[in-house]
């Protein structure tokens, strides 16, 4: 547990003694804050409610995450600095889940920094509290998803902009397969194959926490995909030794 700390903390560290952390932040809330009171004007709905809110959360965490993501391990290839790291007293193991937890911890402060818009708008309408609760689970659960996804994409080049696309396309195909559309699309294409695909999306796992519902099933599905992307980081690492 030291060893993760020490590599938590020296990620943390990155990405706040740079630019990186504050720029995404700030772009990350404003943006969400966007879309929300403008793209779909709040208080023109003749019921108010946060659903347009937290429609937007896969899709942009599915963009925004990778620009986290992807100097994990491909700043380390291009700076030569990983040949020094793999020579500190670490298992590769510890490595991959000390620079997962830095990347998600940087999520799990864009996101908390999100409260601003229902509390504010507590003021003025009611909210439901316990829906608020489970659509930020959910969104961590996700985010916990596409980090670990970006970190594994990012042992695969030096090249941080690649890095970055690779991480994006999968991280888009991995929402739009839960997206509803989507999966009638595939359902009358494939013969109802569409929900067993789309089960495998995070659109349709995050929706079912929006709803203020906890869905052991969406925990599970959140806990594997992240665990298997992690061991694939880890292979990697271990397979190529940088």
């Amino acid at each position: 547990m030291r060893n993760i700390l020490t590599i938590f903390r020296r990620e943390v560290a990155a990405y706040f003694n740079s630019p990186i952390a504050y720029i995404f932040i700030i772009l990350f809330v404003f943006i969400l804050a966007f879309l929300f009171f403008v793209f779909f004007p709040f208080f023109t709905q003749s019921n108010p409610d946060l659903r347009n809110f937290f429609f937007w959360f896969p899709w942009v965490l599915s963009i925004f995450i990778p620009a986290v993501t992807m100097r994990l391990w491909s700043e380390e290839r291009r700076s030569g600095t990983i040949e020094l790291l793999m020579t500190w007293p670490l298992q590769a193991w510890e490595i991959v889940i000390g620079k997962y937890l830095a990347g998600l911890f940087v999520i799990a402060v864009s996101l908390a920094l999100t409260l601003f818009v229902p509390l504010t708008l507590s003021s003025v309408t009611s909210i439901e509290w316990g829906v608020i609760f489970t659509s930020y689970l959910g969104a961590l659960l996700i985010s916990s998803v596409y980090v670990a996804l970006g970190s594994w994409a990012s042992t695969l080049t030096n090249n941080q902009i690649v890095s970055l696309l690779v991480a994006i396309a999968l991280s888009l195909v991995m929402v739009g397969i839960g997206y509803p559309p989507v999966v009638k699309f595939l359902n009358d294409l494939l013969g109802g194959i569409g929900n067993f695909i789309g089960w495998f999306g995070t659109d349709s796992h995050f929706r079912e926490f929006s709803k203020g519902l906890i869905n052991p099933v969406g925990l599970i599905y959140g806990f594997s995909l992240t665990v298997f992307f992690l061991v694939l980081n880890n292979l990697f690492v271990e397979g190529r030794k940088f």
